[in-house]
């Protein structure tokens, strides 16, 4: 199809008026022809003869064709032609870890989609084409790859795989565990269809450790498709009756449930260590007694064995898991803990009315906000490290960078309530145990996590997201501004041509 990208340049046309009135201005005016007698001529009126010959309308025509077609350069022709965009076969996709309950779940529009012409490819790394038939005639085992890689990197590799114009049609489980930590950004047609699986309930141990008074203590985790709970529970180790086994090799002691039925067999290491802490005060000695009482709160309700150490001096012994330098002087290089480090931050002094946000999963407080009266100006422009607790404007209160195998908490406030009300929170001790103990936090991805996402959770990120996919075949633009332009060449060149040959005459 034709089509002008400047239109308006078609006014231009109008020019071809010059040629014209040019031609009919010049038109040759008749010769007078003397003769011997003028008696029998009668009192006619005089007349002129003029002659307007075939070549003169040629070149009038073709000058007219220049104007016409040089306003058709300036106007942009180009020419728009439909793509054939026939989209291939599409790909049906699904996990060979779940194909039988994925197609009873399905059946009817996994079989429409076969009998289509869709390719069954198996919904892990390769995706690997078979025979869906034949893969359903397969149950000896359902077991998929040995790794299972998250959907959402699935999703990011078949949609560099795919072929161009080919549509997906994917079927999963709906599991959250699944999903992954970066949801992807793709551009290929892709439908992703979801149920729950039956099994919707797991049991397993989360994470066990020995008390102070030698008995172990074990959180138990509780998942379903609505949400996961938690508890923990003492056990004696040498109760026989108990229904956890508790197994010793290489002098590492793992707990396990004696019955497979009632929830994950597999083994948990019970936690034996002591948790050093160092507490560093220089002249921070309130804000030192505030952490120290968080800690032993920490202590009472885990019942970890914590060993705590308060210093005026920076002769802190090695072997330290923690380390809190409550103080603004620089860390000399020699002291290192072995897990983390807490610093105290300095640098300009902000008095602010704010509000001190902590994690929705650790505060009971209204919308998980705390008084904020002080900070110290946050002066990294795109941020130090991974942000723990904001303040009211997002700006980090304390952000977490990693150095090697170190976690480097930097607090941009202090533990004071002259500067914030963290301290007479409730949730004051709950904010350091991630910081303390961070395997006590639950696991937000553990391979029994029953918990289920919507459709507005699992969906990709797609590249036109506005511009929903269209049937029509897409059209290509040609500009035909070179043909005009020989085209003008060729007429010019006659013109000359004609006229001058017209002048010999």
């Amino acid at each position: 199809m034709f089509q002008l990208i400047n239109p308006i340049w078609l006014y231009a046309i109008g020019g071809i008026s010059i040629p014209l009135i040019i031609h009919l201005w010049n038109i040759k005016k008749g010769k007078t022809l003397k003769i011997g007698s003028i008696s029998l001529l009668g009192e006619s009126s005089r007349q002129s003869a003029r002659s307007l010959k075939l070549i003169d309308l040629l070149l009038l025509f073709l000058r007219c064709l220049l104007l016409i077609i040089l306003a058709l350069i300036f106007a942009g022709p180009i020419w728009n032609s439909k793509i054939n965009t026939a989209v291939n076969k599409g790909w049906l996709l699904i996990e060979k870890e779940n194909l039988t309950e994925t197609y009873t779940k399905f059946k009817s529009e996994i079989d429409s989609l076969n009998s289509l012409g869709y390719e069954f490819h198996y919904f892990e790394p390769g995706f690997e084409l078979a025979k869906l038939r034949g893969a359903l005639k397969e149950m000896t085992t359902e077991k998929g790859s040995e790794v299972l890689l998250p959907y959402w990197s699935l999703i990011k590799l078949l949609d560099d795989k795919i072929p161009q114009n080919t549509k997906a049609v994917i079927f999963t489980p709906n599991r959250l565990n699944r999903l992954g930590a970066e949801r992807p950004v793709i551009s290929k047609q892709l439908s992703w269809k979801t149920y729950t699986p039956s099994d919707s309930t797991a049991t397993w141990i989360e994470n066990a450790w020995f008390s102070e008074s030698d008995s172990v203590k074990v959180t138990i985790a509780s998942s379903s498709p609505v949400g996961t709970t938690y508890k923990t529970v003492t056990i004696d180790p040498a109760d026989k009756n108990s229904s956890f086994a508790i197994d010793i090799q290489n002098g590492n002691a793992s707990l396990k449930f004696k019955d497979i039925c009632q929830g994950d067999s597999l083994p948990v290491i019970i936690d034996t260590a002591t948790i050093r802490i160092a507490i560093y005060t220089d002249k921070f000695k309130s804000d030192a007694g505030y952490l120290k009482a968080a800690i032993g709160a920490i202590q009472k309700y885990t019942e970890r064995k914590i060993k705590l150490s308060e210093f005026s001096t920076m002769n802190i012994p090695s072997g330290q898991n923690i380390i809190f330098w409550l103080s603004e002087s620089a860390i000399p290089s020699g002291i290192i803990p072995l897990n983390s480090l807490f610093v105290y931050e300095k640098g300009k002094l902000e008095q602010v009315s704010s509000r001190l946000k902590l994690s929705p999963a650790i505060s009971n407080t209204e919308k998980g906000d705390i008084d904020l009266y002080k900070r110290i100006s946050y002066s990294e422009p795109g941020g130090r490290g991974f942000p723990v607790w904001e303040d009211g404007y997002g700006q980090p209160i304390l952000d977490l960078q990693m150095k090697n195998k170190l976690s480097v908490f930097h607090f941009y406030s202090r533990f004071n309530p002259d500067w914030n009300e963290l301290v007479w929170s409730d949730d004051f001790p709950k904010a350091l145990i991630s910081i303390i103990i961070p395997e006590q936090n639950v696991s937000e991805m553990h391979p029994s996590d029953k918990r289920i996402a919507n459709q507005t959770q699992i969906k990709p990120v797609f590249i036109n997201d506005n511009a929903q996919p269209s049937d029509k075949n897409p059209e290509s633009q040609k500009s035909l501004k070179d043909q005009f332009w020989l085209a003008l060449v060729v007429i010019f060149l006659l013109e000359r041509y004609l006229t001058f040959r017209n002048n010999l005459i």
